[in-house]
């Protein structure tokens, strides 16, 4: 019993915890690889603040194989170690021996929940460079409960070598289901992906990604081994910051760098909370403690562009101290309505099957966390400030923004959005594609390559871009290879071969020059043998006078029958097989698992039946892999089984209404400038039945419209179906024709039938994709055919790439 100041007697209660605590906090859901970052957090502090970088930093993580009986979870660090008042603070329940501003972990808590979380019995040893003892603690927790008591004992054991350092965590006796899963066929695998995917900066060193700028992507080269085998970070496979795509007269790099400067703020240093200098507190007003110091802040990073599409496979990754907190966020890509509260989507709404590839990294270092790291403090001021910093006030699409009366959103996020939101095959859009339709399957296949860290091909854009170019170019020769001219011949680029001249102003042989002096005659010489061929200056003659076909070029891999590596060509120069018989198409194998396959695209097969050079390079993979098929089945079947491993060829409903949303959004894109100066007039004139499908379309993309405005701006294009687009291309083709949004000439003709004509070749299409888009029944391969045909017909009469 105690007496106070006044002289009034009062009693203390012993408020320390019992064991049984440490042992209850295991209960807490933590997966196998959120533990282990607790504990990898401490060791990465270290690293983070240590200024001596003369050696690699590194951990090392032991994992129980299937075969132990006596598992065990390790962590060993190369840091600089505790002394033992660091280590009894670091271990002491809800304490934590290091400031919470700038750290990644909080070594009192977490470390006491990863470590119940794994197993009863925990030994922390350490030590520092130069002392001559390591420090040893065994934490106990069933004999804690038993004795009642948190008191454990520090054991000192004499080093080998003095300047031996570091940190090593061994936890025993572990819960059965940890145990269990950790022991797990491929559990090791998963856990350096996850580890890989949350430490991916500050595993990556400089220069991580050929193509993109040091800054943003530049890591700390730490390193993480899990059972000797390296943890390789998970890098985002986007496209370089070279390459860029012009919206409204401006380029837009792939890849935009982030850095925003907040006003400086007073840190509190032991709980890390932030508060403005303007309140002049001497105090943290949430811990009450009196460590504050005035400190810097920013956020920073980058927004890209992944080099392919996917449903779950994109978003934003935030950050707080090097680790990623919340991984593929998506929450940026929706604009809240201040009115109401609403949120309302905005990407990747515009795009068919609701694919994304906008990416970006994010440091929040200045926004709380929850205890689990598993995401920020979204009601706090200061995330919601960097909301707004990011994506701007207003909603990103320009439509919206004006019809809600906000500026043109021009935030980092709103930038790349209005760069990319977009996905039409080719440089437009820096989309892979065909020469006919997007290869997504193909690109996403390319990027699996790209994340698996065995394919070096891979790491740089190079084979992606070339598929878009590719795209590019064989829609601008309307479908047929483009065949580089030779030098020298008849058809050549030199002077003599097109003029008969000589470039010198000679003549010719064989001809009179100016002078009427006939030429003196040339002795005959015995022509040299024509040399013969060798087979690789022949296929070597083949690609150069060939395209790839990327959505053909990846891995075939059959059960039975292994796996090749497939490289497609479509060739102009005639093939011969090796009697020197003509073959529309050849195919060879080379080192390894290699394949080539060449189809010669001007053969009369493809030419006068219509035959697409993509089926017989399938058979030729079909015809090579069947010879070692031991079972003797058809090749038919084969052909069959090579075919389903090219998902991009596929004629399927789904993937023609996708294709039919990709073009018919290029076209409505083309039309809306040459609407707006006339969108009252020609809405006026339009059915009714097209105004009214229209109006139905905007009510259910958005129920916040004024419809009225967007009337009057023109801005009812975006909402015009197949149909209408039609329609308003018959009342107005001198408007819509002649390359300004279709190929098809109409004002130069001067017959009226062959005017009408032109119309109704351009108009036809659209009305049968409209058919085909608002028929719900199942189509017949016929059908899906014949649709297949109209798209190309469509898409090769739209102005400009597609």
């Amino acid at each position: 019993m105690s007496t106070d100041t006044t002289g009034d007697l009062f009693e203390e209660i012993d408020l320390t915890p019992s064991p049984q605590l440490l042992e209850a906090l295991g209960d807490i859901p933590y997966k196998p690889w959120q533990c282990l970052a607790e504990l990898i957090d401490n060791s990465f502090d270290d690293f983070l603040t240590d200024p001596d970088r003369s050696e690699a930093q590194e951990v090392w993580i032991t994992l129980p194989k299937p075969t132990d009986d006596d598992p065990i979870v390790g962590l060993l660090d190369n840091g600089r170690g505790m002394s033992p008042e660091m280590l009894q603070s670091a271990l002491k329940a809800g304490y934590s021996g290091k400031r919470r501003y700038g750290s990644l972990g909080l070594f009192g808590m977490g470390f006491n929940i990863a470590t119940a979380r794994l197993g009863h019995h925990t030994e922390v040893r350490t030590t520092r460079a130069g002392d001559p003892d390591w420090l040893i603690v065994e934490i106990d927790l069933r004999r804690l409960a038993q004795n009642d008591s948190f008191r454990t004992p520090l054991r000192r054991e004499p080093k080998r070598d003095v300047s031996d350092h570091g940190t090593e965590v061994i936890v025993r006796r572990l819960r059965t289901e940890i145990a269990e899963d950790l022991k797990k066929a491929n559990r090791h695998a998963s856990v350096r992906a996850d580890l890989g995917r949350v430490y991916s900066y500050l595993l990556r060193g400089e220069n991580p990604i050929p193509g993109v700028p040091d800054g943003p992507m530049a890591g700390r080269g730490f390193r993480l081994k899990v059972n000797g085998k390296t943890v390789s970070p998970r890098l985002p496979c986007v496209w370089s910051a070279s390459r860029t795509v012009t919206k409204e007269g401006r380029e837009i790099a792939a890849v935009r760098s982030v850095d925003i400067a907040l006003a400086s703020a007073l840190a509190c240093m032991k709980c890390g909370h932030w508060q403005s200098p303007d309140l002049a507190l001497d105090r943290c007003a949430e811990c009450d403690g009196d460590d504050m110091q005035l400190r810097e802040r920013r956020i920073h990073g980058w927004f890209g562009v992944q080099r392919y599409l996917d449903e779950s496979d994109y978003g934003i990754d935030f950050l707080r101290n090097g680790r990623k907190i919340r991984i593929g966020d998506r929450s940026l890509f929706s604009w809240e309505n201040p009115n109401d509260g609403t949120q309302v989507p905005e990407y990747p709404v515009d795009i068919p099957a609701t694919q994304g590839r906008i990416v970006g990294e994010v440091h929040l270092d200045h926004v709380p966390v929850g205890y689990q790291k598993t995401d920020f403090n979204r009601e706090s001021r200061d995330w919601r400030h960097a909301v707004f910093a990011l994506r701007g006030e207003g909603p990103m699409r320009p439509k919206k923004a004006k019809t809600l009366g906000y500026a043109l959103n021009a935030s980092p996020l709103g930038e790349i959005f209005k760069g990319y939101q977009e996905n039409r095959p080719g440089a437009g859009c820096l989309i892979p594609g065909n020469g006919s339709t997007a290869i997504h399957e193909t690109a996403r296949d390319w990027g699996a390559k790209f994340h698996s860290g065995k394919h070096p091909e891979f790491l740089s854009d190079e084979i992606w871009y070339q598929a878009v170019l590719a795209h590019d170019d064989n829609r601008g020769n309307g479908g047929a290879t483009t065949r580089p001219t030779g030098n020298g011949g008849a058809d050549g680029p030199s002077l003599t071969g097109r003029t008969g001249l000589t470039p010198l102003g000679g003549a010719p042989a064989g001809s009179s020059d100016q002078t009427g002096t006939a030429p003196t005659p040339t002795p005959i010489s015995t022509p040299e043998p024509e040399p013969v061929e060798t087979e690789e200056q022949r296929f070597e003659r083949y690609r150069t006078d060939a395209r790839q076909i990327f959505d053909l070029t990846g891995e075939v891999t059959l059960p039975r029958l292994g796996r090749k590596a497939v490289t497609v060509y479509e060739t102009s120069a005639p093939l011969l097989d090796d009697r020197e018989r003509p073959v529309p198409s050849l195919a060879r194998l080379g080192k390894g698992v290699n394949l080539e396959v060449f189809v010669y695209g001007e053969h009369l097969v493809f030419r006068e039946y219509g035959r697409d050079p993509r089926d017989y390079a399938l058979m030729e993979i079909a015809q090579t892999l069947h010879a070692f098929e031991p079972d003797g089945q058809k090749v038919t079947a084969v052909a069959a089984e090579v075919t389903r491993q090219f998902p991009d060829q596929r004629v399927t409903e789904s993937a023609l209404r996708d294709r039919a949303g990709s073009v018919l959004g290029r076209v409505r894109e083309l039309m809306t400038p040459i609407v707006v100066p006339m969108a009252n007039e020609l809405w006026e004139a339009v059915p009714e039945v097209v105004r009214l499908r229209a109006e139905r379309d905007a009510g259910r993309a958005d129920a916040s419209l004024d419809w009225p405005t967007v009337v009057k701006d023109g801005a009812f294009v975006a909402h015009l179906d197949a149909a209408g687009i039609a329609a308003v291309v018959r009342m107005r083709p001198a408007a819509f024709l002649d390359g300004a949004v279709f190929t098809t000439s109409w004002s130069g003709w001067s017959d009226t039938a062959v005017k009408d004509r032109q119309v109704a070749q351009t108009v036809r299409p659209l009305e049968v994709v409209s058919e085909f888009l608002t028929d719900p029944g199942a189509k017949t391969r016929l059908e899906l055919s014949l649709a297949r045909i109209t798209f190309d017909m469509l898409e090769q009469s739209v102005a400009g790439p597609v």
